[in-house]
C-alpha cells in the first residue's frame, strides 16, 4: 500500500465504513417473511441501509405474465414501508427508474416512505431504460435537461419548507378578570420553519454520463467493483468532479459494490469460492469478490478505509441465505475490533447513519422561540385592544 497514491485534495477520510443489503431483482421473488429476515439481520449487523431493486428484466417468453413483470410484483416502496415497520434504524432504498412509473408519483411516494420511517428513505435512481441515454442531453441556456432537470425537480420538491401551525399554550401562567370576562394567560411556542433535504438521492456512477449526474447531486454515489488501486483513482476523480459542480466531496458517500465469499480459514474460502462458480454463471460471481477468512478480509477493508477509497461496501448475499449472516456474525466484528466500523447506531436517520447533511446551506434552524399567548374564556376570536395585550407582556416578562 505504500505505493500507492491516497491523496485526496477535495476529501477528508473518515476511517469509518458503512454497509448496505441490496436484493436484487423483482421482490415478488421473496416472501415478506424472507425479506423481514434479510432487513433485520442487516440491521443487526448495523448496516447503514437495505435497497429493494425494481427494474423489471427481459421476459423469455413474451405474452405471458411472469412474476419479474410489473403486472406481477409488489410494489417496492409498499414493501419498504413494511419493513420500516418490523426494523428501528436501517435506511430503506427504492431502486427505480422513472420509465416505469409517473415520476411525480413515485417520488411523491418515496417522500411519504421518508416521513413515515422518520427520515430512512432514499431513491436509487436507475440509470438504465429508455429515459436514459448514453450520452448527455444536450442543455438550453444553461438549465438541466432529462434526468438532470427530473433530480433537481424533485431535491426541490422535497426541500421545500413546511408551515406549521403554532402550537398552543405549553403553561399554564395564570388567569385575571376584566371588565366582567375572564382571561387566562399561557406560555406558547411558535417555531421557525425548517427546510430539510429529504430523501436521499442515490445514483450510479458506471458510465462516464452518470458518473456526472452522480457527481452534480447524488448524494451516495454507487460504484462497481474495484481493487485498492482502481477505487483510490474513482474517488479521486469523483471528488474532483464534485468540487468542480459547486459542492462538497466531504458530504457525498462512494459505496461500492461487493461479493464477499468468507469462511473462518483462507482454505475455506477458496475452496467455497470454486464451489460457488461452479453453480453460478460467469457473469453473476464477481471476479474481484472479496475471498478468504473473516480476518483477512477484515484487513482488507481496513486499508479501503484508511485511504479513504470508498465510504463502504453494498453487499449482495442474495444468492446463499448464509452469506449475510456470516458477514454480520464474524466479519463486522472484525472490523469493530480494528476500529473501522460504529459499534452501534448513533442516529434514526439514514441521514445521520451516513453523516450527510440534514439541511440545505444557509436554511433555518430548529429554533423555538417563547412568545405570550392569551385564551380568552371560552371564547375562541377575541381582538384584545393593544393596551391589554401590551399589559398582558408586561405581565408575564414580570414573573
Amino acid at each position: 500500500m505504500s505505493n500507492l497514491d491516497t491523496s485526496h485534495p477535495a476529501f477528508t477520510p473518515t476511517g469509518q465504513l458503512h454497509f448496505g443489503v441490496n436484493v436484487l431483482g423483482p421482490a415478488a421473488e421473496l416472501s415478506f417473511d424472507e425479506l423481514r429476515t434479510i432487513a433485520q439481520t442487516a440491521e443487526r449487523g448495523l448496516f447503514s441501509l437495505l435497497t429493494l431493486d425494481e427494474r423489471y428484466w427481459l421476459r423469455s417468453d413474451p405474452g405471458t405474465v411472469a412474476a419479474t413483470d410489473p403486472a406481477g410484483s409488489n410494489d417496492v416502496t409498499t414493501l419498504l414501508s413494511a419493513l420500516t415497520a418490523v426494523t428501528s434504524h436501517i435506511g430503506v432504498v427504492v431502486a427505480a427508474a422513472p420509465d416505469y412509473d409517473e415520476p411525480g408519483d413515485l417520488t411523491a411516494r418515496i417522500a411519504s416512505l421518508d416521513q413515515l420511517s422518520g427520515g430512512r428513505a432514499a431513491w436509487h435512481i436507475l440509470a438504465d431504460g429508455a429515459v436514459y441515454g448514453e450520452s448527455p442531453l444536450e442543455q438550453d441556456a444553461g438549465e438541466p435537461s432529462g434526468r438532470h432537470a427530473l433530480i433537481a425537480a424533485t431535491q426541490r420538491a422535497w426541500s421545500t419548507p413546511q408551515e406549521t401551525e403554532p402550537p398552543g399554550p405549553v403553561e399554564t401562567l395564570g388567569a385575571f378578570e376584566r371588565d366582567g370576562q375572564l382571561y387566562s394567560v399561557g406560555l406558547g411556542a411558535l417555531r421557525q420553519p425548517v427546510t430539510r433535504r429529504g430523501p436521499v438521492v442515490m445514483h450510479d456512477a458506471g458510465s462516464p454520463h452518470d458518473s456526472a449526474t452522480a457527481a452534480a447531486y447524488a448524494e451516495v454515489i454507487l460504484t462497481p467493483p474495484a481493487s485498492l488501486e482502481e477505487a483510490l483513482a474513482v474517488r479521486r476523480t469523483l471528488s474532483a468532479s464534485i468540487q468542480a459542480a459547486g459542492r462538497s466531496a466531504d458530504h457525498v458517500r462512494i459505496l461500492q459494490a461487493a461479493t464477499f465469499i468468507l469462511a473462518p480459514t483462507h482454505e475455506e474460502a477458496v475452496e467455497k469460492e470454486l464451489w460457488m462458480r461452479e453453480q453460478l454463471p460467469e457473469s453473476v460471481l464477481d471476479a474481484k469478490a472479496f475471498v478468504g477468512s473473516y480476518r483477512a478480509v477484515a484487513e482488507q477493508l481496513l486499508d479501503f478505509s484508511r485511504t479513504g477509497a470508498v465510504d463502504g461496501f453494498m453487499v449482495m448475499p442474495w444468492l446463499f441465505e448464509d452469506e449475510l449472516t456470516g458477514i454480520v456474525n464474524h466479519l463486522i466484528p472484525e472490523l469493530q475490533r480494528r476500529g473501522a466500523y460504529p459499534l452501534d447506531y448513533t442516529a434514526s436517520t439514514l441521514r445521520g447513519h451516513l453523516a450527510l447533511p440534514q439541511r440545505l446551506p444557509g436554511t433555518a434552524t430548529d429554533a423555538r422561540h417563547t412568545l405570550p399567548v392569551i385564551e380568552v374564556g371560552e371564547l375562541e376570536d377575541v381582538r384584545l385592544d393593544l393596551d391589554l395585550r401590551m399589559e398582558l407582556i408586561v405581565q408575564k416578562l414580570q414573573l
